[in-house]
């Protein structure tokens, strides 16, 4: 139930106010109860492990425990446990803080790595319109991708060693949506996904939301762990990696163990998905780091891509490239949501391929030196803090050397919003880490590392 507690610490966020500790806690978990994010029949964590995952008392998680159960929304199971009973009152839209962070308190968004835009993306919007005049004349749906776009992206597989059709290919509102529809179309009840542990979370929501079984093995400093995967892969069906650059470790998988990797896929019949998303932002080369197309058998290969990890997160263009059977599976997943991305993204994109290498170099320097002042920062401010410097990416994966869940909820009272490393977990574990981003200006990364530092610290209830 430890990673239980952890996922109810998450969700309660900042919880602590101005009253006693047990009628605060008393009144957040009510809020989860009545907003259903606690639903009817679900098992409360133990007193114990929801105690040290708050870093309070076990007596006041268990007062708080007592009055829900007096008034309602828990109800005890003698051998069992607490359940969740319901809630007194249905919650009210854009009531509580799990709606949203409505002002109440300045945030300092840490929880995500997406960059700040390029100024190429404004360059090209003159010629957009220019372009978009030529589209205006037909309805502008068009649920695989912009023909010209489709054929743009086939080309560059092609010039990267990967023969690549047009109908090999579907775009996407970015690589969330990419992996939104693999996991909709290609998994569900019944089904077993293997996935890095950890792994990037939008893709963790999207195979447990598709209804399958989703199982993690192990991702060290080298890569996944073939052994455990070799055992796993035998009742697999499909495997969710990230070879060319790894959210959120930063690790770019040698090439010795993706051709391994492709070999032991192959062996046990499994569909690999690798997502190339983070490939453009390597902080040593030039060009994009390799995934696994030279070493799996395209035929059982999905690579998503995206455009918004280099350019711009508002440029909502992604892709999927495979075999043309599972390409149009997927189509006909996208025709029930939006029929198409915008033309006008696509057109934007299909502008800003041909200066990808140009953005490349720009995001490497940028990240390179902002890189550094972070981790000067973070030695001199938070000694015991340990990382592996990543090959790449936006962000650092840190052990804090302590509970990393406790640590985001206070640092959320604090207006800092953190993501720790259960929430990259399928299994909840990782709670000794966090995800922290490397971009922000240097007198924020101050701040912020001075303020962790002074919460660090135990607390006394």
């Amino acid at each position: 139930m430890r990673g239980e507690a952890e996922r109810v610490a998450r969700l309660l966020g900042a919880w602590r106010t101005d009253q006693p500790v047990r009628t605060a806690l008393r009144d957040a978990l009510a809020e989860l109860v009545d907003g259903a994010h606690l639903p009817p029949g679900w098992r409360m964590p133990g007193q114990r492990d929801l105690a040290e995952a708050l870093g309070v008392a076990r007596g006041t998680v268990a007062r708080a425990y007592a009055d829900l159960v007096a008034d309602g929304r828990l109800t005890p199971r003698h051998g069992s446990g607490t359940y969740v009973r319901g809630a007194r009152g249905a919650a009210r839209p854009g009531e509580g803080r799990l709606t949203s962070f409505d002002g109440a308190r300045p945030v300092v968004d840490l929880s995500s790595g997406a960059l700040p835009g390029s100024d190429l993306v404004a360059d090209v919007m003159p010629e957009v319109g220019r372009l978009l005049r030529d589209h205006l004349r037909g309805p502008g749906y068009h649920p695989a991708g912009l023909p010209e776009l489709r054929q743009a992206l086939a080309a560059d597989f092609t010039r990267r060693g990967v023969p690549t059709r047009e109908d090999e290919v579907v775009i996407t509102a970015g690589s969330q949506q990419a992996v939104w529809l693999i996991a909709t179309a290609l998994t569900g009840p019944g089904t077993l996904t293997l996935v890095e542990d950890p792994s990037y979370r939008g893709a963790l929501e999207a195979f447990a939301g598709a209804g399958g079984r989703v199982q993690g093995v192990r991702f060290t400093s080298a890569g996944l762990d073939l052994d455990l995967l070799a055992r796993a892969g035998a009742g697999a069906d499909l495997l969710y990696v990230q070879t060319a650059l790894h959210n959120p470790t930063g690790v770019h998988t040698p090439g010795p163990r993706r051709r391994a990797l492709g070999e032991l896929a192959a062996r046990h019949g499994l569909l690999v998905v690798d997502d190339q998303s983070q490939a453009d932002l390597g902080w040593h080369r030039s060009q994009p780091l390799p995934g696994l197309d030279q070493h799996t058998d395209p035929a059982g290969l999905l690579t998503v891509g995206t455009l918004s990890k280099l350019f711009w997160g508002g440029i909502r263009v992604g892709w999927v490239r495979g075999p043309r059977e599972l390409v149009g599976r997927l189509v006909e997943v996208r025709r029930a949501v939006d029929l198409g991305s915008p033309v006008a993204d696509q057109l934007a994109a299909l502008l800003l391929l041909p200066r990808a290498a140009e953005q490349r170099e720009h995001r490497r320097a940028f990240l390179l030196r902002q890189a550094a002042d972070t981790e000067e920062v973070l030695r001199a401010t938070l000694p015991h803090w340990r990382w592996q410097p990543p090959a790449g990416g936006s962000g650092l994966w840190i052990d804090t050397g302590g509970n990393a869940v406790r640590l985001s909820g206070r640092a959320l009272e604090r207006g800092l919003r953190l993501t720790p490393g259960p929430a990259f977990s399928p299994h909840h574990s990782h709670d000794r880490y966090v995800r922290l981003p490397v971009w922000l200006p240097h007198s924020t990364v101050l701040d912020v590392a001075r303020t962790l530092a002074g919460l660090c610290a135990p607390r006394e209830e």
